[in-house]
């Protein structure tokens, strides 16, 4: 018996396979979250409100060099079924198109968990014809950051990701970094896709513009069916208002 055969073989099966490039995915994810470098850190000005935004002049990095924009803040509440909810500001830029009378706008959204949604080089693309609108996303691009190096740390630690030692070891991290967070004030129940998509509808709000366009990115299609149930939603309390009886 050779020394290859006495040790124990590590068989990797498809669904062993998968399941480490998920979690591979995840920490890219919270590594980029916690230490890629942002543009300067936006915040809440003094009697901002829900839905306020300022916009100024500049210029944003395209394949085809800097092109004219406007760059600016939107804010937006923390947690929406909370009165008493903090606010938050999210970056806000406004990429501008080469047309004099461009149409309905596009509103780009990038995918992948941790990713920020205000890098995208390739908006130069779409410029012929449309503005192309970032909105950055709570707890990546915003004034409060969900950032977990108590999870990235144990992912980078872990020998094997699908022992039940690390499984228990990322349950403690994603509690303690959740623990840490809450201890800071921060609402984790205000950080889902809904709250994305009334970000996405507050910004076009405040921009005034009409119903954008949304280009395609792995959170696409998720986040268009969030939004038409909300339209659906909206439009159902109308009907309701015209059908029932005054009081």
């Amino acid at each position: 018996m050779n020394a290859t055969t006495d040790q124990p073989r590590r068989i990797f099966t498809r669904a062993r396979i998968a399941a480490l490039a998920v979690i591979a995915v995840l920490v890219v994810g919270l590594a980029y979250l916690r230490f890629a470098p942002g543009d300067d850190p936006v915040s809440v000005w003094s009697g901002a409100k829900p839905g306020d935004v300022k916009m100024r002049a500049c210029t944003y990095s395209t394949e085809q060099g800097d092109l004219p924009a406007d760059c600016g803040t939107l804010v937006v509440p923390e947690n929406r079924a909370d009165r008493r909810s903090r606010l938050l500001a999210l970056p806000v830029t406004r990429i501008r198109s080469r047309s004099a009378h461009p149409r309905e706008p596009i509103f780009r959204l990038e995918g992948g968990p941790g990713l920020s949604n205000m890098t995208f080089p390739q908006a130069s693309r779409y410029l012929d014809e449309r503005d192309v609108v970032l909105v950055g996303y709570r707890g990546v691009d915003g004034s409060s950051r969900l950032d977990c190096p108590e999870v990235t740390s144990v992912l980078k630690r872990s020998p094997d990701f699908l022992a039940a030692s690390s499984e228990r070891a990322r349950v403690k991290a994603f509690e303690a970094c959740a623990d840490r967070l809450q201890g800071d004030g921060v609402d984790l129940a205000g950080y889902t896709l809904a709250h994305r998509v009334d970000d996405f509808e507050a910004a076009r709000t405040a921009l005034q513009v009409a119903e954008p366009e949304i280009r395609r990115a792995v959170t696409k299609r998720v986040l268009k069916l969030n939004t038409a149930s909300r339209r659906i939603s909206r439009l159902a309390k109308k009907v309701n208002s015209l059908t029932s009886p005054s009081p």
